[in-house]
């Protein structure tokens, strides 16, 4: 895998996850609210009757498909923010690597040339791969920069 030091990787990496904590913490609240909207509803409707307990019957039924659509949106939206997180950070760290082995390429002296001219260069490792993707519900970073 060639890598080559590039600019850096034009990615909020604390905000990304700020702002997965906050869709994430907004889908549960969103939950919470709906199970605490559906308990007072089913007091409502224990002695309701007729036509106008059916249509709210109907309506809190739309409400609850809708809150549980949006939650999962939400919880969505704040998983994409954590993976492109991940692949944002791999990348940068990718960069710095590439940055970290010019940097010693270059600062060897002539001896060492010659050693590797004889010898082989030396293996500077593996690139590195992208961090775990950060999970709910604090979607805290899974790696510090790396190379930096």
């Amino acid at each position: 895998m060639a890598v080559h030091a590039g600019r850096d990787v034009q990615f909020s990496f604390g905000l990304a996850l700020e702002v997965a904590r906050a869709c994430h913490q907004l889908a549960r609240y969103l939950t919470d609210k709906q199970t605490a909207r559906e308990g007072v509803a089913r007091t409502a409707q224990v002695d309701w009757t007729g036509h106008h307990a059916q249509t709210f019957e109907q309506h809190m039924r739309a409400s609850r498909i809708d809150a549980d659509r949006i939650s999962a949106a939400l919880r969505a939206l704040a998983d994409g923010f954590a993976s492109n997180w991940a692949k944002a950070r791999g990348e940068q760290d990718r960069v710095n690597f590439a940055r970290h082995v010019e940097r010693e390429r270059t600062n060897r002296n002539w001896l060492e040339d010659v050693g590797d001219y004889l010898f082989g260069e030396p293996d500077y490792g593996d690139p590195p791969s992208d961090p775990p993707v950060p999970t709910a519900p604090d979607f805290g970073p899974t790696r510090a920069p790396l190379y930096e």
